[in-house]
């Protein structure tokens, strides 16, 4: 991979070995109300059950994020870039690491109730939204 971030749109990794995108970025149906719009600021991978995550680019370790009645989120910096990945249940890195190109950095929380494993990914540029799914290379 390029040092630059911006050089690998369409080529990164997936951040989870396996996936396939339930909700994809922008407007779009909710996922558990069909009849509620929502505006998506990012994707959401169905994965397997209690999935590793990886880092999809070379970065450091910006915040981890505790959410109140939430999963966890880790932001990783890549330049004026960064790349978000919610709902985990395991963190494996923390502020101020720097990580490589496909290293674990969590776990995907799975909904003990449903079964399903969701990890949420998102790319900004400075405080712009970008859509991941350009960004990652195709499955």
């Amino acid at each position: 991979l390029a040092a630059n971030f911006e050089a690998n749109k369409g080529k990164l990794g997936w951040p989870v070995e396996r996936g396939e995108i339930k909700a994809k970025f922008g407007k779009g149906r909710s996922l558990t109300d069909s009849s509620v719009e929502v505006n998506n600021p990012g994707i959401k991978i169905a994965t397997t059950t209690s999935a590793e995550v990886k880092a999809v680019f070379n970065g450091e370790v910006s915040q981890i994020l505790v959410i109140k009645r939430g999963n966890p989120a880790i932001l990783i910096r890549h330049g004026n870039y960064l790349t978000v990945y919610t709902n985990l249940s395991k963190i494996y890195v923390k502020k101020g690491d720097k990580v490589k190109t496909g290293q674990a950095i969590g776990q995907a929380f799975t909904n003990k109730t449903n079964g399903e494993t969701l990890l949420g990914f998102r790319i900004y540029k400075n405080n712009q939204k970008l859509n991941p799914q350009y960004w990652l290379s195709k499955y």
